[in-house]
Formats: C-alpha cells, sequence, structure tokens
C-alpha cells in the first residue's frame, strides 16, 4: 500500500503517540517490577539471615545451659561461616567473629524494635535479642556481605523483556495503522484517480473555451468579461491540475527565464485586470533561476490573481523583479495580526472572503521547495507580498 505524505504524516503522528504512550506505560510497569522484586530479593535475604540468628541465638542458650567451656569457640566453631558479634548490656563486645562491620549502634544509625534488619554499603546486617541474657549475650548482630552488582542480572532481565515487548508493540501498532488506513487509502487512490481524469479531460474544451472568449473579445469589447470568466476557470482548472497530477511529473528543474516568465504570466492576466479596472504595471529585470517552469508559473499566477482579487476597482498592482519578486496592490491593508496569521498558517485571513486559501498554500509549498522566503508587509495603504531568493540563485 502506497501512502501519501498526508497519509505518511498521519501514520506517523499515530505511532508516535500509541508507541510513546505504550512505551511510557511499560516502562512504568517495568520500574513497578523492579521495586517489587528487590523487595522480594530483600526479603529473602532478610528471612535467610534471620533463620541463621535463630539457630545462633538457640545455641548460646543451649550453651549457657550445658555450661560448657569455652563456649564462644565452640559457636564460632559450629557456626563458621557466619559474620556475627555478641554484645552484653552495656553494648560491649563479648565476642567476633569474622566480623567486619561497625558493633555499635550508633553505625545502625537507629535501634528501633528488634529484630532489625538493616542495608549497608558494606553488607546486609540483622540485630536480634532472641538469646535472653544467656551467656551475658544481650544483643547479636550478624553481617552478610553484598554481592557486587546484586540487582544487575534483575536489571538485565528486565531490560530484554521491556526491548522484546517494545519491538512486538512496534510491529503491531504499525499492522494495526497499515490495516486501518487501508479503507481510506483505497478511497483516497479512487478519488484521486477520478481527479486526475477528470482534470486530464477537461483540458481540451477550457483550451477551446478561452481561445473562443479572446477571439470574441477582440471583435466584441463587451464580452471581456466572458474572456475574464474562461480565464478564472482556466486558473482554476490549472490549479487543481497542478495538485492532483504532481506526482505524475519527473522533469529536471532548468535554468529559467524568470523575466520573460512573469512577463508571460503578467500578459495572462491583464484582461482580468483590466476588466475590473485595475491598473497593472511591471518593471521587471533579468532574472536566472533553476526550478521547474510549472512551479514558478504557478507560483506567479497565484500571487497575481490574489492581488486581483484584493485590489478595489480604480487601484494598482505593481510587479517588480530584480533580485527578488514583489507583487504590491493597493486597498485594505493587512493588519499585522492577519500578516502574523498568513505567514504562519498561509490561509484565508478572518477579514477574508475570496481568498488567501489553496493559492497561498501553493506558494508556499513551493518556496519551501526552492528555499525561498515568502513575506508579506503592507506600506501605507499597499499590501506587498515578496518572494525572496536565495543569494547564490
Amino acid at each position: 500500500m502506497k501512502l501519501n505524505a498526508y497519509q505518511r504524516q498521519s501514520l506517523r503522528r499515530f505511532l508516535g503517540l500509541y508507541l510513546g504512550s505504550s512505551f511510557l506505560l511499560m516502562g512504568v510497569i517495568a520500574l513497578l517490577f523492579f521495586i517489587y522484586e528487590k523487595n522480594a530479593l530483600l526479603q529473602s535475604i532478610q528471612q535467610h539471615m534471620q533463620l541463621q540468628a535463630n539457630n545462633l541465638a538457640q545455641d548460646i542458650v543451649l550453651e549457657h545451659m550445658e555450661a560448657t567451656p569455652n563456649p564462644f569457640e565452640r559457636l564460632a566453631l559450629k557456626h563458621n561461616t557466619l559474620a556475627f558479634v555478641l554484645l552484653d548490656a552495656h553494648n560491649k563486645v563479648l565476642y567476633k567473629h569474622e566480623f567486619l562491620g561497625g558493633s555499635s549502634f550508633v553505625f545502625f544509625g537507629k535501634t528501633g524494635n528488634l529484630p532489625l534488619f538493616l542495608e549497608k554499603d558494606d553488607g546486609f546486617y540483622l540485630v536480634d535479642n532472641k538469646t535472653f541474657g544467656h551467656l551475658g549475650v544481650i544483643t547479636l548482630i550478624l553481617q552478610h556481605p553484598r554481592p557486587p552488582h546484586l540487582f544487575a542480572p534483575l536489571w538485565r532481565s528486565i531490560l530484554v523483556v521491556l526491548l522484546g515487548a517494545c519491538v512486538c508493540v512496534g510491529l503491531i501498532a504499525y499492522w494495526l495503522a497499515r490495516l486501518f488506513l487501508k479503507p481510506i487509502n483505497d478511497e483516497v487512490v479512487r478519488l484521486d484517480r477520478f481527479s486526475k481524469d477528470i482534470a486530464h479531460e477537461l483540458n481540451t474544451p477550457i483550451a477551446a473555451l478561452l481561445m473562443s472568449a479572446k477571439s470574441l473579445a477582440r471583435h466584441t469589447p463587451q464580452a471581456l468579461g466572458i474572456l475574464v470568466s474562461a480565464r478564472r476557470i482556466f486558473y482554476l482548472h490549472h490549479q487543481l491540475a497542478y495538485l492532483f497530477m504532481q506526482d505524475l511529473r519527473h522533469d529536471e528543474p532548468s535554468l529559467l527565464d524568470l523575466q520573460t516568465l512573469v512577463s508571460q504570466q503578467i500578459s495572462a492576466f491583464s484582461d482580468m485586470a483590466r476588466f475590473y479596472q485595475i491598473q497593472l504595471t511591471h518593471n521587471l529585470q533579468p532574472k536566472i533561476f533553476k526550478a521547474l517552469e510549472e512551479d514558478m508559473v504557478t507560483l506567479v499566477s497565484n500571487l497575481l490573481v490574489n492581488a486581483i482579487k484584493y485590489t478595489p476597482p480604480k487601484g494598482s498592482i505593481h510587479v517588480h523583479l530584480q533580485d527578488d519578486l514583489s507583487i504590491s496592490n493597493t486597498g485594505q491593508a493587512l493588519s499585522p495580526q492577519s500578516i502574523e496569521y498568513l505567514s504562519m498558517r498561509y490561509t484565508r485571513g478572518a477579514h477574508a472572503q475570496k481568498g488567501y486559501g489553496i493559492g497561498l498554500d501553493l506558494v508556499k509549498n513551493i518556496c519551501m521547495r526552492y528555499k525561498l522566503n515568502l513575506e508579506i508587509s503592507t506600506q501605507g495603504n499597499c499590501n506587498i507580498f515578496s518572494v525572496i531568493f536565495p543569494i547564490d540563485a
């Protein structure tokens, strides 16, 4: 399915919104899952250390009841894999085995209710008091070394799953978007084919109508209105044909004599200006520019037609071509708000009833294609539309 520019833009916007929200949701879910798994892992470590602390406390009670000599050494031998420290009622160290951390409650920052599980930079600690004073031990502290990159495997697993989910969601979203756009695309293709056929079929009758109107106007001055109407029909047909046939044009840009091209367009619309009692003057200097002739014809003709539309009877239009092209017309000056709106949107102003719509949109697109600047300004009661060419043009 071949998509046009507007459909591709819609597809990109849909995918951007859909995938952005989906990835954000999956990211939040992944973060919550990581927090849950992290807490579960810490809880597992705490439960394992609590079991070790209970076993150690039970052996302390047994050693005290059996009154065996050297009880602490026997405890260390039996629990040789544990790192622990035993404290008396004054928090003095009674015995320490493989314990590398601090043994003061100040080290833990809080006493709290025992048992107390703490996570520090150098490891995990469990503080318990289930010895009940046997062997003089009031508090025992267990230390569990903290493995390097403890949560790295969990992060890697989550990222792999998240990446796979993102790829799957992206593919599904693209497939769904193409599926939803297919009926619209089929209808657009049908209408586009119909419009191109109509535009092509109208070429001959409109050309014949324009030639007949010109011949009639030469012999019957009162028929000038018929010629102007025929010219407007020809202009509208040219606009529609330009819009619908863009994808069929494969011509390469060539060097154009803009002085001749602009002069031809002025001659083509001189009858229309005369009919509306508008004075059309020009000052054209030689100018060469590389572009498609049809693009430049469309640009100039649209600016001329817009100027004629908005010039009142007895008004004037002046076309100036030197380094740049400017077309000025007398009439109601555009407000600064209208100029800003037209410059941004290239559409109808709030006061406009006839145009500044499709025509300026075509002009904007052509200017963008050739890196030209369209500037709209006012000077007195004149509106000036200027096309600024690149310096190296």
